[in-house]
Order: C-alpha cells, then structure tokens, then sequence
C-alpha cells in the first residue's frame, strides 16, 4: 500500500527528508520525484516501512517508545486504507 510521505512521516517519528534518504538508500521501497520529499507525489510502501521500523528497533537506533508509536500509526492507517477499499 502506498502512502503520501507527508502524511506518514512525523506520525512514525520520522523527518520527511530523512524518509526519503531511506527510499534512495533502497532501505524502504517507494518514491521521491524531484529530490521532493515534501511533493504530494513522494510516496513510501506500508509494509516496507513497517520493516524498516522494526529493523531500526532491532538493531537499538530507535528505542521501545518510539517503535510502538510508530508501529501503531502504520497498523491504523493500514486498516484505515484497507477499509476504504472495499
């Protein structure tokens, strides 16, 4: 699932710019036309996301508050996504 990085960003604690540092890395999955992370085009994969997240967790460079914050919010918009699909 595909979700705008200015929406999902600092929900996950995370900088939009340091996102999109991660999706040119290939550490998560998604897109940044015009080195934009702010562009409502810029998007970034949930479940790869999720992955990065629990990476970051497991190897301690981000700690247990953080993780289940962020963890949370994906869970959420993911069923919030899933529902409006049907």
């Amino acid at each position: 699932m595909k979700v705008a990085i200015y929406q999902i960003a600092n929900r996950v604690g995370m900088h939009p710019k340091e996102l999109s540092r991660a999706i040119y890395d290939g550490e998560v999955t998604g897109e940044v036309p015009d080195g934009n992370p702010q562009s409502k085009q810029a998007w970034v994969d949930l479940l790869s996301l999720r992955n990065y997240i629990q990476w970051l967790y497991e190897r301690e460079r981000m700690d247990e508050i953080r993780y289940l914050k962020s963890i949370r919010h994906l869970d959420a918009l993911r069923r919030q996504m899933s529902g409006s699909q049907r």
